[in-house]
């Protein structure tokens, strides 16, 4: 079976199209994926990623600093109680896809033997051992590091290869770039998703200004008078600066893709141009209409002068606030398909679903 799951609810993604095997649906494998093969991997990521600070050689262990040894065993024993705690009760689910249900119980069972010796002796030690006791605990910690970390890594690598969303990941997420990509997409994801929020505003005040100002503005042919005016220049003085710089700091994210970058561009850089335009062009007929005014001894607009310069600038300023409204309108619709694409990244593949970050 093959399908391809939308994740634009933020929950975590699939690696593009997945196949199932003839029997597993599509909701049992998303259930199973949220509840415990995704924390399982999740969990076994966070501890390697926590026990590389204990990696040491066999020599470098027997001749370590005591201030060096005791935060290898303070290493050993959070590895040894997180296993405890939160992997093992993951692994007592089944699994409803076979290869993955495999590995399940061969993890488990190498769990259930690691209990019985390892872990069992790292209980039995007392937590700050007397310095008397050094000698013993640098031998049992040149055992425990290797053994533990073996463990992870099979066990990572079992639960990776068995997934029906590619053994050929497993590599990747034990690289070294893995964290550093979590970081960059999850500071990118975080953005784009305030950005998402932060835009319903905007299109609200999109949608309550610029079709019945462009009516008006159409219709009369004349150019809106300041208290007309004032909300859309509030609204375009806003966009112009506190938005275009958010989207300039979301442009310097590592993490944004080529196609992401040259579409934010291109808004980034033509919105305040756009805005800019139209507030002077607004001023700039504002002022003729009022040296013309004084000329004529006429009240604004009324004089057969003013009324056509009047038509002109408003005739100039219709394309470029249509223009405004088309950039909205397309940022509108992009940014929540950048939002569902970025969640897609494999760098987010074992996030948490938001309830339950």
């Amino acid at each position: 079976m093959t399908f391809e799951r939308s994740t634009a609810d933020g929950s975590a993604p699939d690696f593009g199209r997945v196949t199932l095997p003839d029997g597993v649906s599509e909701k049992h494998w998303q259930s199973e994926m949220e509840a415990c093969q995704n924390p399982r991997l999740r969990t076994l990521l966070g501890s390697l990623r926590r026990f590389s600070g204990a990696l040491e050689s066999n020599t470098a262990i027997l001749n370590s600093s005591p201030r060096r040894l005791m935060q290898i065993w303070e290493t050993i024993r959070e590895a040894s109680d997180r296993i405890e705690n939160d992997l093992a009760p993951l692994l007592d689910s089944p699994s409803v896809v076979p290869d993955l249900e495999v590995a399940r119980q061969a993890v488990a069972a190498n769990l259930a033997h690691l209990r019985l010796t390892l872990l069992a002796q790292v209980k039995d030690l007392p937590e700050t051992p007397p310095p008397n006791d050094q000698d013993q605990l640098r031998r049992f910690l040149c055992v425990a590091v290797g053994q533990l970390n073996a463990f992870l890594q099979d066990s990572f690598g079992n639960l990776m290869a068995s997934d029906p969303r590619g053994c050929h990941d497993a590599d990747y997420y034990l690289s070294k770039e893995f964290p550093r990509d979590v970081e960059e997409s999850e500071w990118l994801y975080t953005s784009v998703i305030s950005l998402d929020a932060d835009f319903h505003k905007i299109e609200v005040e999109r949608r309550q200004l610029f079709p019945p100002f462009l009516e008006k503005v159409a219709g009369r042919q004349r150019v809106p008078e300041p208290a007309e005016w004032a909300p859309m220049e509030s609204f375009l003085r806003f966009l112009a600066t506190e938005f275009t710089d958010r989207l300039k700091k979301i442009l310097s994210l590592r993490a944004i893709r080529l196609t992401e970058l040259d579409l934010l561009s291109h808004h980034a850089n033509e919105m305040p141009v756009n805005c800019r335009l139209l507030l002077e062009l607004y001023e700039a007929g504002r002022q003729t209409l009022t040296a013309l005014s004084f000329g004529d001894g006429t009240t604004r607009d009324s004089g057969p002068h003013a009324a056509v310069v009047s038509a002109t600038f408003s005739s100039r300023l219709i394309p470029h606030l249509r223009a405004l409204d088309d950039s909205l309108r397309d940022l509108g619709a992009f940014i929540p398909l950048w939002r569902q694409g970025i969640s897609q990244r494999r760098a987010l593949a074992f996030r948490s679903p938001p309830d339950r970050q």
